[in-house]
């Protein structure tokens, strides 16, 4: 049985279910590190699973799995190639420049590999900048994939609908078709991610890989369309963060704080694509809680990260700049490029 978006009841059907398979999948993850003793895992497995289920084709089971499979294939080796770049002088720049700009060419009509490439990005910028993949990180996000592979066959098999979002390669032969951004906009958005990169190392940022990732999620070829993001992700962001400072000091345990990430995961796939604002908030929340039991689980004091402001701060400024460069660029030249 197929069906299609236009139906309200069914997009809200479609939007509950998303939400189960990350309640499901998010709670498997923890539960799971609780019962081996190992807060690491659970941790990095969270982070996997939320990877994962975002990547989700919602096609058919074929297309839903081999998303996965491909998507942690692609982090796997983003983040190998991070590891190999940090012993180059300045190969990485180059590297990550190349990549951003092959992935700025695709569209959010081909949603896979849109968010497939920024994954990538966002392997090679943490692995280069900020952390080193080590085993638990390794066992935590195949676990992650597994436990995510495991809720869609699952959900695949109890609802036994399947949306008619276009499967994997369909999607790449509509980038053979001619279905992407301009050659310009690549460039600028490479040339402004590399420049809010430096910035932030310049400055001696803690975590500078995170400025390059909020420059890559959004910038957007349609220029309106970027800046009202920026200002939304801004928002989102930031009371997201306010919401942590105030939730966190009447967490007492680790338990607690485990039901705390998976009630904050509830909230993303519900309002993907639907509310940018109050997604940011939720994903803001979520990557906090986690990384606030990860330092738990690696003895630290689990304090509130406030430089998840000051990165998403900096790179809305390169952001709106690349943004302003495109404008002008598309005020001069008859072709503006594929929104997003």
């Amino acid at each position: 049985m197929a069906v299609t978006a236009q139906d309200p009841k069914l997009e809200r059907k479609s939007r509950l279910t998303a939400s189960l398979r990350f309640f499901i999948t998010i709670s498997l993850a923890l539960g799971i590190s609780a019962l081996i003793g190992d807060q690491q895992i659970g941790g990095f497995a969270a982070l996997g699973g939320f990877m994962a289920l975002l990547s989700d084709t919602e096609s058919t089971l074929k297309s839903r799995l081999g998303g996965l499979l491909l998507t942690f294939l692609g982090v796997l080796a983003a983040a190998g190639v991070g590891l190999a770049l940090n012993h180059l002088a300045f190969g990485e720049w180059l590297i990550l420049a190349a990549a951003c700009f092959g992935q700025s060419l695709m569209t959010f009509a081909e949603k896979f590999w849109w968010l497939w490439g920024k994954y990538v990005l966002v392997f090679l910028l943490i692995s280069v900048f900020d952390f080193s993949p080590n085993l638990a990180a390794f066992i935590g996000y195949a676990m992650g994939f597994s436990l995510a592979a495991l809720v869609v066959v699952a959900d695949h098999y109890v609802w036994r609908i399947e949306k008619l979002g276009p499967r994997l390669f369909d999607q790449l032969r509509m980038v053979e078709g001619g279905t992407r951004n301009t050659t310009a906009y690549g460039l600028i958005s490479a040339l402004t991610m590399v420049t809010g990169l430096w910035l932030s190392t310049f400055i001696d940022m803690s975590e500078p890989g995170w400025v390059g990732i909020t420059i890559i999620y959004i910038l957007n070829s349609d220029v309106r369309s970027g800046f009202i993001r920026i200002l939304l992700r801004i928002l989102g962001t930031v009371a997201g963060y306010f919401a942590v400072v105030l939730l966190m000091p009447h967490i007492p345990n680790l338990y607690v704080l485990g039901t705390v990430v998976v009630l904050a995961s509830l909230g993303i796939p519900y309002f993907v694509g639907r509310n940018y604002a109050l997604m940011q908030f939720f994903i803001t929340m979520y990557i906090l809680f986690v990384l606030d039991w990860l330092m738990y689980a690696y003895g630290g004091d689990h304090s509130i990260l406030i430089w998840r402001i000051w990165d998403t701060l900096l790179g809305a400024g390169c952001a709106s700049v690349g943004l302003f460069i495109y404008w002008l660029w598309t005020k001069r030249h008859s072709n503006t490029g594929i929104s997003k």
